[in-house]
């Protein structure tokens, strides 16, 4: 079967299929060839396509656990960071004020404060140990660290530790300088 177009001529031409081919002409006088199938691809999953989904769905519940025990992890390590926060707001508030100021931490509540603020919590599976010159002798379980107006300390050091991860904060005698040592638990 031939049809004209203009100069053109399309010619269909069945085959034994259910495929056509036909001529596309273009603006500029010319065709392109194309075939039309009359077959459609089924709308059902291929093995790899499904294969593909199960593999993306592992590695997403993969990292999910991953990141959610890190989380865990990393309660000991911002707790200690917390501490040290609250030892260096103590050094700044003596230096300030010109009078020695006390960090109390209540090892039996689990709890710490800085001078004129809030007692705040530390996590309550943690192990907490504390070594300090200033060690309150009057109330059992409560430690102390002091700072006096020229910024130095009566030093020592705190340690939180949880399964196998600990953190240890750091106080510098003569300087009053505070360090936090993130590590496993020996």
């Amino acid at each position: 079967m031939t049809t004209a177009i203009g100069n053109r001529a399309i010619r269909l031409k069945r085959g034994t299929g259910n495929r056509e081919r036909k001529r596309l002409p273009l603006a500029n006088g010319r065709s392109l060839p194309f075939a039309i199938s009359g077959s459609r691809r089924s709308a059902a999953f291929t093995l790899i396509e499904m294969l593909a989904v199960i593999v993306l769905i592992a590695i997403g519940v993969t990292l999910t656990a991953v990141t959610l025990r890190g989380h865990d992890r990393n309660a000991v390590q911002a707790a200690a960071q917390r501490v040290a926060a609250g030892l260096r707001d103590t050094r700044t508030r003596a230096m300030a004020t010109g009078k020695p100021q006390w960090f109390t931490l209540d090892v039996r509540t689990h709890t710490f404060a800085a001078p004129g603020r809030t007692p705040r919590g530390l996590p309550p599976d943690a192990s907490v140990h504390v070594t300090s010159a200033a060690e309150g002798g009057t109330q059992p379980g409560i430690a102390r660290i002091g700072y006096f107006p020229d910024g130095s300390s009566s030093g020592g050091n705190i340690t939180l530790s949880e399964a196998h991860r600990s953190a240890r904060v750091n106080v510098d005698w003569l300087t009053g300088a505070v360090t936090v040592v993130d590590g496993p638990t020996q």
